[in-house]
């Protein structure tokens, strides 16, 4: 078995330095190649803060302004806002999808470095009382197949941004089948109690950062373990916001 490990890591460390110096740009929504979204595509992307109305906690679109909707309702109260850029439709899921399940590490970087320059201005109402930023975290094993977590690396970028830490310690503590076709209950019990915080006491508000929010279910359990650890609230930053209803 640790053979085996051993094998699959430089495999995936030969894909990564290929793919830096070999992988030529193409178009995240539509593959055309020469840029990370072709000018159709690059119009096509619709910011989550251009839509109206939205809910106010959980960015969510909703059919008329309320103070909390339904779907973020059962959220901790500790996770205080979501927020995201784009909308998780048409090019933006295509290239989310590229990036994830094709290994397209130099793709999720270049989405990273979009999200990080947006996010001063996305989470300006809570700046003063940041202090670090953690990324959702793949178990082991999916991490040792995708050779990366992408979480994490839009998370560095974000932390970058904002001059403040990167702490890359939370941990899931089972490899949690995927989310994609659930429910929304199917989502939250698949992830309860699926996180735990290894590292030092956190303190203030943490920003955590998820690639997309559907339901919540993952981030709602993240943030349930930091505050255990400490947090006085959470406020979480996505590329992508679901529009779908469960």
């Amino acid at each position: 078995m640790a053979r085996q490990l051993g094998h699959r890591a430089v495999l995936v460390a030969l894909r990564d330095w290929l793919e830096r110096w070999f992988f030529l740009p193409t178009c995240g929504g539509c593959g055309w190649p020469g840029a990370w979204w072709c000018s159709e595509c690059r119009r096509s992307l619709v910011r989550v803060a251009d839509c109206h109305p939205r809910c106010v906690r959980c960015d969510g679109l909703v059919p008329k302004p309320s103070a909390v909707c339904i779907d973020c309702v059962d959220w901790p109260a500790a996770l205080i806002a979501a927020r995201a850029l784009f909308l998780y439709r048409g090019p933006v899921r295509a290239a989310l999808h590229r990036a994830k399940y094709r290994g397209e590490r130099r793709r999720i970087e270049e989405l990273a470095s979009e999200l990080g320059r947006a996010s001063p201005e996305i989470l300006a109402p809570w700046r003063s009382d940041l202090t670090c930023v953690v990324p959702i975290p793949l178990h082991p094993s999916r991490r040792r197949e995708r050779g990366f977590n992408q979480s994490a690396i839009l998370a560095k970028a974000v932390a970058g941004q904002l001059d403040i830490p990167l702490r890359d310690h939370l941990q899931r503590t089972r490899d949690t089948p995927s989310q994609v076709g659930r429910t929304r209950s199917q989502r939250w019990a698949n992830v309860a109690g699926a996180f735990v915080w290894s590292g030092s006491p956190l303190d203030g508000t943490v920003v955590l950062i998820d690639d997309t929010i559907t339901t919540g279910a993952t981030v709602a359990a993240g943030a349930t373990a930091l505050v255990r650890a400490g947090a006085s609230a959470v406020v979480v930053l996505a590329f992508a916001r679901a529009t779908e209803q469960f």
